[in-house]
């Protein structure tokens, strides 16, 4: 087999100085890329390395970097787009009730309130390798895929050496489906929408979703209900489940590169974690490390995103949400039952020993440890350098860790803010094929 390439989108963008509201069409963080697009033109700083932000409190916004009148406020508990600074004033995009604006906001306040997190539009599943294979075929594909934004991928496939693509007549009639050796068409993107355990597989160009055709080959359908995300198996549509297709990740973790989900992320950040008196300490911002900690390993072990608050309604409904002290650990051996043949991960056992945990890493397999009130996942670990990749989802300086992710020695995990108590191990579940299926 030829080597494989790995590839990764990066979403890079900048943003800028006041303006016209524009119209708000899709929640600000699913694809930041095309809030840039509204405002390119307005950037004070077209050099600056944009980040993202969650504001845990609100601050007003001004209309430039003087601070000369208020345009604005930034909502409590919100996310910003950080796209320029100077000695004093921060230019932020945030959002409006009304759509999205630009403006400035104290340095002050951004150093103290707002908490930076990984921006970049979240994928339904990394990058890499997979199984896939559909809920009524008889064949199983090996193929790549290749983010393309807006949950949009290329598929590749080991065998044929080609990407996935539509095929037209002359009149731009749909003629069928073919590998391209050249990844250079509109006609190769192909939109992921989960549906519980399963996926659809739309094209864009044709507008028409991905079907088995005589059991072995695949072929073009179209489908007129508008289809989206179901995280939950009470979405799952039954109509069409001969559309859907499970995708099993083959050739090691999700960790080069790895991705850290946070609490605080402005998509869920926000929401109540149970039924909760008080303000920010009843939020998934302050409180949902239990349940992320699972969203990461998940991630990490075999590249499914699972929706954070899946595993919280969850946690609130089974009786693992503590008030006062987050999540209880029996909810590591519980989510394993209830969503472990959705999003492929198994629950192995809860050890004691730094170097034990170690030994299940080097076997592929993810670690949660429990650290001084806190949860964080332990994903993988360099034989090279001897250390480990720590994923916390509320890094703080007194750990210490960063939003993006950390390596440490084993030292570092046996000691202040990392100090582990236990250990709790995963692994992918054992792949079979039955009924046309991966289990």
């Amino acid at each position: 087999m030829k080597k494989i390439v790995f590839l990764m989108s990066v979403l890079i963008f900048c943003v800028c100085l006041t303006g016209t509201v524009q119209a708000a069409e899709e929640d600000l963080f699913e694809n930041p890329a095309h809030v840039y697009e509204q405002f390119e033109d307005k950037i004070y700083d077209k050099e600056y390395e944009v980040k993202y932000g969650f504001a845990r409190e609100g601050t007003p916004v001004y209309s430039d970097y003087y601070g000369s009148s208020q345009s604005g406020t930034v909502e409590k508990f919100s996310g910003v787009v950080i796209v320029s600074e100077t000695e004093s004033y921060v230019q932020i995009i945030y959002h409006k009730e009304e759509g999205y604006d630009i403006g400035w906001i104290l340095q002050e306040f951004y150093k103290e309130e707002v908490k930076l997190y990984n921006g970049a539009e979240k994928q339904l599943l990394a990058d890499g390798i997979y199984a896939m294979a559909n809920y009524k075929g008889n064949r199983i594909y090996f193929v790549e895929l290749f983010f393309e934004g807006d949950q949009q991928y290329s598929i590749h496939s080991i065998v044929a050496d080609g990407y996935l693509e539509v095929e037209y007549d002359k009149n731009d009639t749909v003629t069928g489906l073919f590998w391209n050796k050249k990844n250079d068409s509109a006609a190769q993107k192909w939109e992921l929408v989960r549906e519980y355990d399963r996926f659809y597989i739309r094209n864009q160009d044709a507008k028409m979703y991905l079907v088995p055709r005589d059991g072995k080959e695949i072929g073009l359908t179209p489908i007129l209900e508008d289809i989206s995300n179901a995280f939950s198996s009470h979405g799952i549509k039954e109509n069409y489940r001969t559309a859907t297709w499970s995708f099993v990740r083959m050739f090691g973790k999700n960790t080069d590169s790895y991705r850290n989900f946070l609490q605080y992320d402005p998509d869920w950040g926000s929401k109540e974690y149970g039924d909760v008196d008080g303000d920010y300490g009843g939020r998934m911002a302050a409180a949902g490390c239990g349940v992320v900690s699972i969203v990461n390993m998940v991630y990490a072990l075999n590249g499914q995103f699972i929706d954070p608050m899946l595993l919280a309604e969850f946690a609130v409904e089974n009786y693992y949400r503590v008030i006062g002290s987050g999540t209880d650990d029996e909810i590591y051996r519980a989510a394993a039952e209830e969503f472990g043949e959705a999003y492929n991960f198994r629950f192995i056992k809860r050890c004691y020993s730094v170097f034990e945990m170690r030994g299940y890493l080097e076997k592929g397999c993810v670690a949660i440890s429990y650290v001084p009130g806190h949860y964080v996942t332990i994903a993988d670990y360099n034989e090279e350098t001897e250390e480990f990749l720590v994923l916390d989802s509320h890094p703080i300086p007194r750990r210490p860790t960063s939003p993006w992710g950390d390596w440490f020695p084993w030292e570092k995990l046996e000691s202040g803010g990392l100090d582990s108590s236990c250990y709790f191990i995963f692994e992918q579940r054992k792949m079979s094929f039955q009924g046309g299926l991966l289990k």
